[in-house]
């Protein structure tokens, strides 16, 4: 059997930034498991203010193709322009998708990028390791 896929996050400010603010750059380093070597893979990374749990301070995106089934891949998030104030605490949610393959490392031949198949997701308001 194959391993359930997982995904874990470790984000970290980019040289230069030290507050959530507008255009800060925050490097989300993002830890997967149980991936199907050779195929493509999008994460989608959602910097969430933790005090509402609900607002989006920033958003980045990455296309990657595991050579093995573990590994980790590097998200890119700038804060939108619109966080004029500096935000306490900051999460990074991240989605695992991919339209060729589905969560149990079948090929999916039919999948839309508009509705790519859900692999994994890391959406813990409470983690430390994102903040």
């Amino acid at each position: 059997p194959k391993d359930t896929p997982k995904i874990s996050t470790n984000a970290d400010f980019e040289d230069g930034s030290h507050e959530v603010i507008a255009g800060a750059k925050i490097v989300d380093e993002v830890s997967y498991e149980g991936l199907v070597p050779g195929k493509e893979y999008t994460l989608k990374a959602e910097l969430i203010n933790k005090k509402d749990g609900k607002s989006v301070l920033g958003e980045g995106e990455e296309t990657f193709t595991p050579k093995e089934s573990k590994g980790s891949v590097d998200v890119h998030i700038t804060v939108n322009d619109d966080v004029t104030e500096p935000v306490e605490a900051a999460v990074a949610f991240e989605e695992l998708t991919s339209t060729e393959v589905n969560d149990k490392g079948e090929d999916t031949p039919g999948t839309t990028p508009e509705k790519p198949n859900h692999i994994a997701e890391h959406k813990d308001i409470n983690d430390k390791d994102q903040t």
